[in-house]
């Protein structure tokens, strides 16, 4: 009788979401429980052999214990699975921000004394090729209300966790699980620099104008703040006067400058697995950009910027554009270098990474463009050290990076040539704190 390879793969499945599953939904004892266990039945077995009573009463004292809180714990799990149980996962995922958290939204039970609710995250934080994190978080509550779920995160990317409750006993010996499995797939944001850390940049050029016309009805509501630039003859002093601060009045021939900044984020790569230092490389260029965009944003409205990446160009026209464009830069990974693209605007500036090895083709394809060129550096001097293991008080909340983050980077940064504005930023990465 010959079975298909077609339907290996479909047994499998079947044997790991319906059998596995089932089991390990019900099965009641925890690790430490399950060594205890294994311990009461081989200290019986020893005890009978050898016609020990005192052992035997322990391996049966040890056996009924388990069974007893195996029992209650179940009994209470059929009861609070009536109830609703919730995680909240609407706040925003940020990393290396120690306020980061969820919420597990509890309500009223009676538990017996030494069982408590146990919810449980587990999931991986995929952060590019052949490479992510293992996260684990725990929290254990008896009262109703919210509680916090810490989730401070390493490194941007996309976390698919999944949460499950149980009722477990305070010796951690079992558990006893209730209600559905919840999962869920969770953007972490790329980290907040600080603005001492972000560039400063004055653009020369790439701006265009624009005439905005207004009918009389419409202009003698439009008015806000004066901002440098606007023309003197637009203020209303009468207003001004009232408000003990400058109110320009936009006239129907007003030019309003909108400056469009050319950006280009480069997150090439050659073909082949991640590594620790390409992987924190790239998490830092992310945040470096965003600080980048806000920064300038905030200092001027009226600047734009068209923000080129390997999946396209788009236009960010205000902050709202920023924050969306911040969701969709967070999952970015390496991609393959697709090579000079477009001519680009007057000025350009460039965020890169040493292991983006056609940079200087680009530049050199694009002579006529003023360049500004924002790298991180592989080391150097004073190097910025970014720790990716860092266990708190438990080392559950510790993060398994697995057995890529040991592979080794042999890859140098390209040199640039005679590239007038470059700014580098040094990294050096450490595993432990």
């Amino acid at each position: 009788m010959s079975v298909s390879v077609a339907a290996l793969p479909a047994a499998r499945r079947f044997f790991r979401r319906f059998v596995f599953r089932r089991f390990a939904f019900h099965y009641p004892f925890t690790a430490a429980g399950t060594l205890l266990l294994l311990a009461a039945l081989g200290l019986i077995g020893r005890s009978l052999a050898l016609a020990n009573p005192y052992a035997l009463f322990l391996a049966l004292l040890a056996l009924a214990v388990l069974v007893l809180l195996a029992v209650s714990g179940r009994l209470q799990a059929v009861a609070c699975g009536r109830r609703q149980f919730q995680w909240d996962c609407s706040a925003p995922l940020i990393s290396r921000r120690p306020d980061t958290e969820q919420w597990i939204h509890g309500v009223e039970v009676r538990l017996l004394p030494f069982f408590r609710v146990h919810f449980r995250l587990d999931g991986r934080l995929a952060l590019g090729r052949k490479a992510g994190l293992r996260v684990t978080r725990q929290l254990s509550f008896a009262g109703p209300g919210p509680h916090s779920l810490p989730l401070k995160l390493p490194l941007c990317g996309t976390l698919s966790a999944t949460g499950r409750f149980a009722v477990r006993d305070l010796f951690g010996l079992t558990r006893s699980r209730f209600g559905e499995e919840l999962t869920r797939s969770l953007t972490v944001l790329p980290a907040w620099l600080s603005p001492e850390t972000a560039p400063v940049a004055e653009p020369s050029g790439g701006f265009e104008e624009r005439s905005v016309r207004r009918s009389a009805d419409e202009e003698k509501y439009f008015m806000r703040e004066y901002q440098p630039g606007d023309r003197f003859r637009d203020i209303n002093w009468k207003v001004s006067s009232r408000l003990q601060e400058l109110i320009t009045r936009i006239s129907p021939v007003t030019q309003e400058k909108t400056r469009l900044l050319a950006v280009d984020f480069r997150h090439y790569r050659a073909d082949g697995a991640d590594t620790l230092e390409s992987v924190l490389h790239l998490d830092y260029l992310k945040s470096w950009l965003l600080a980048f965009l806000r920064g300038l944003k905030r200092a001027n409205d009226r600047l734009q910027f068209r923000v080129r990446t390997a999946g396209g160009a788009q236009l960010l026209a205000t902050e709202e554009d920023i924050e969306r464009f911040a969701l969709e830069l967070a999952v970015l990974t390496y991609q393959r270098d697709p090579g000079p693209a477009e001519p680009p605007e007057s000025e350009l500036f460039v965020f890169s990474t040493p292991f983006d090895r056609g940079l200087p083709l680009f530049l050199a394809a694009h002579p006529h463009t003023r360049a500004r060129v924002f790298r991180t550096a592989l080391g150097g001097k004073e190097p910025q050290e970014r720790p990716l293991f860092a266990p708190g008080a438990d080392l559950a909340d510790a993060f398994l990076p697995g057995a890529w983050a040991w592979r080794r980077e042999h890859a140098r940064a390209p040199s640039l040539g005679q590239v007038a504005d470059l700014e580098e930023t040094s990294l050096a990465v450490r595993v432990l704190p």
